[in-house]
């Protein structure tokens, strides 16, 4: 992919409005999306982990957990949200931070 996610999402947001998708609920929509991608990324993991009643493979998950990325982004974009800026400032806070508390 040659195209930046910025480039690819604009692409996407506006091919939704040609087909019929108002801005107008675009937010509420690609959050809503969100939430099911993600739960549809946990039902492939844990078919192919084999904690489900069937079987799954690894591209399912794969293929899910590609979704859940590519709509996050569409739903910052329809917030308004520079994901860019927005996971470079949650990473300083993360390293910052470190990864576990130190117990007495």
């Amino acid at each position: 992919m040659t195209e930046s996610m910025p480039q690819v999402i604009a692409e996407i947001r506006e091919r939704l409005r040609e087909s019929g998708f108002p801005e107008e609920g675009a937010a509420n929509r690609a959050v809503l999306a969100l939430a099911e991608e993600a739960g549809e990324f946990v039902g492939a993991y844990r078919r192919w982990s084999g904690q489900a009643r069937r079987t799954g493979s690894f591209d399912d998950v794969r293929a899910e957990l590609a979704d859940v990325v590519i709509i996050s982004w569409l739903a910052a974009a329809e917030l308004g949200i520079d994901l860019d800026a927005a996971i470079a400032d949650k990473l300083k806070v993360m390293f910052e931070r470190g990864w576990r508390d130190e117990r007495a």
